[in-house]
């Protein structure tokens, strides 16, 4: 049996999609990230490769899309289509980045907008003309405003500094030092420095800090309000050069997803600076879109 392959790797998590050719049978698999900024090259390509083996078991594959986070310029891109050709001999290899297979998934047609707030955060989008064009994405050292990894050293920032006494006492103390099983905030040093892949482990804070802000805690609400103004400012940067009043816009990456204190207050920034959008995609499987972009070279 012949099938298709759709993989969205991410920070986080590398989930790939299978589905044979007549879309009767389709299979999944999950593996951990496959960011080569991350988690360097070869780990990319092993989690890549668990999560497909997983996906397709014993069938053939036909064509590949990979939409992968850290993969947006060329050469990254060509390092992973040169070892998928060779893993994969005889399938049609296309390999774009996270964003173009949100896009394929909320918005496969027409000018739409498209948000990505994990690990890291970038926004893109598709002219009316079909152009794609795309804004922040910098990785953790140079940018991913407003993303998870943000919001972590933000939340680790505000503990530390309630810590020093130089800021105001906050819930986010407890919940982080009870998440990393620590006593008290100078553990945090040792504990976080050391970790085996350390802007995962702060990206994985967002969710307290979400928690936090449904109890009204001061702090994490004005951490959110910040990573919130930060996304609403990326897709104003783009939403003029889209050629068309009222896009689409979709949403994408667990940190804005399950967080709704934050994705509130993006909207709300949004509407503030008049950005209105004809419907609202949450997508939660964006590799589905990475499927059907790979269908059309099948």
């Amino acid at each position: 049996m012949k099938c298709i392959v759709g993989v969205d790797g991410g920070g986080t998590k590398t989930l790939a999609l299978a589905e044979s050719l007549d879309a009767h049978w389709q299979g999944r698999g999950v593996a951990g990230s496959s960011n080569l900024h991350a988690v360097g090259f070869e780990a990319a390509c092993a989690a890549i490769e668990s999560a497909i083996a997983q996906a397709v078991g014993s069938a053939e594959i036909a064509a590949l899309c990979f939409g992968l986070a850290g993969a947006g310029r060329a050469p990254e891109r060509l390092a992973f289509t040169r070892w998928a050709q060779q893993t994969y001999p005889g399938a049609v290899v296309q390999v774009v980045g996270d964003a173009e297979i949100l896009l394929a998934a909320g918005a496969p047609s027409g000018a739409a907008l498209a948000l990505i707030c994990g690990t890291g955060s970038l926004a893109c989008g598709r002219t009316a003309g079909g152009e794609f064009v795309r804004c922040g994405g910098w990785g953790y050292l140079f940018g991913d405003e407003g993303s998870g990894f943000a919001i972590g050293a933000a939340a680790l920032r505000r503990v530390l500094q309630a810590y020093d006494g130089r800021g105001p006492q906050t819930a986010l103390t407890e919940r982080i030092l009870a998440h990393r099983r620590l006593k008290t905030p100078p553990e945090l040093i040792e504990d976080l420095y050391e970790a085996a892949s350390p802007r995962s482990e702060i990206a994985a804070l967002a969710p307290l800090v979400e928690e936090a802000a449904q109890q009204n805690d001061p702090i994490a609400l004005s951490i959110l309000e910040e990573a919130a103004a930060e996304l609403t400012r990326m897709v104003a940067a783009l939403y003029p050069r889209l050629g068309q009043f009222a896009p689409p816009l979709a949403l994408g990456g667990g940190v804005l997803l399950q967080g709704s204190s934050l994705r509130q207050a993006f909207l709300r920034g949004c509407a503030a600076q008049g950005l209105a959008f004809s419907q609202v995609i949450a997508v939660s499987e964006p590799a589905r879109g990475a499927l059907a972009l790979a269908r059309q070279e099948s």
